[in-house]
């Protein structure tokens, strides 16, 4: 039978139940061990099978030219020199138990066609060389975990992960640290948690800073400039402070509210 999506089945001997060879076109050279070697001249069957007589292994031929090479025990094949393998259909390989492989040398693979790899258990891949592992693609890459569930992806390397090019976050990005060489840009807004912002250099904003629970410095902290200041502490002060007059009477409250500075 032919194989059919990886499962097959070993084809029957032209010499069966139904059709047994016809006298005298089968020719029988036997052993006392009970090795045998057959010809089979039988019309529309004609074979040829060599056949172990204790434990059953044999090499037969079919009419249609299949030929099938079974074992009843370990296989060995020993080759000092090159081996080449050309195989002009599908190629099905059925283990059923480990496989194990060890190629001194270098392992080339080119498949012209697509790649797949389905692994029911756990994969591991490990390059111990000392320039590591490169993964290319000439098109885009797709790195995923399972996002049907819970499933997380993780990153780990002993110095550094460094990305050379530009990196877009759809969810949340979190870290211990992020510093940037050059600015971060924030599309909606940049928040800063209970320790506040803190900058080496000067904090610029095209529109306003606005800190409605709190003042924006102390006169020890250094200059504050802006073209446009607010914030909730300074402005409540402004509009309710009084002065005292010429005569000694406190004024009114500044008749206009703060706008800014």
């Amino acid at each position: 039978m032919a194989a059919t999506d990886g499962l097959w089945t070993e084809p029957e001997s032209a010499a069966n139940t139904d059709y047994q060879p016809i006298y005298p076109y089968n020719n029988i050279n036997q052993t006392e061990a009970g090795h045998s070697f057959e010809m089979d001249d039988t019309p529309g069957r004609e074979r040829v099978r060599i056949q172990h007589g204790k434990s059953g292994s044999f090499l037969e031929m079919h009419p249609n030219g299949d030929e099938v090479h079974k074992i009843y025990g370990d296989g060995y094949e020993i080759i000092a020199g090159r081996k080449n393998v050309l195989i002009k259909g599908v190629c099905n390989i059925t283990i059923n138990g480990d496989c194990n492989m060890h190629v001194l040398g270098n392992k080339n693979e080119q498949i012209d066609g697509d790649y797949n790899l389905l692994v029911g258990g756990n994969m591991i891949a490990r390059a111990s060389g000392s320039s590591g592992m490169t993964l290319i693609s000439d098109s885009d890459m797709s790195i995923q975990s399972n996002s049907a569930s819970d499933g997380a992806l993780y990153m780990s390397a002993g110095d550094h992960v460094y990305v050379a090019s530009d990196l877009q976050i759809a969810g949340a990005a979190s870290a211990d640290t992020i510093s940037a060489e050059s600015r971060i840009n924030a599309g909606t807004g940049l928040y800063a948690g209970p320790l506040g912002t803190y900058s080496e250099g000067p904090i610029t904003s095209l529109v306003s800073v606005t800190a409605p629970l709190a003042t924006f410095a102390y006169a020890s902290c250094g200059i504050m400039d802006a073209v446009l200041m607010t914030d909730t502490i300074n402005t409540g002060i402004f509009n309710t402070h009084v002065h005292i007059g010429n005569l000694g009477h406190p004024t009114s409250p500044p008749t206009s509210e703060f706008f800014g500075v």
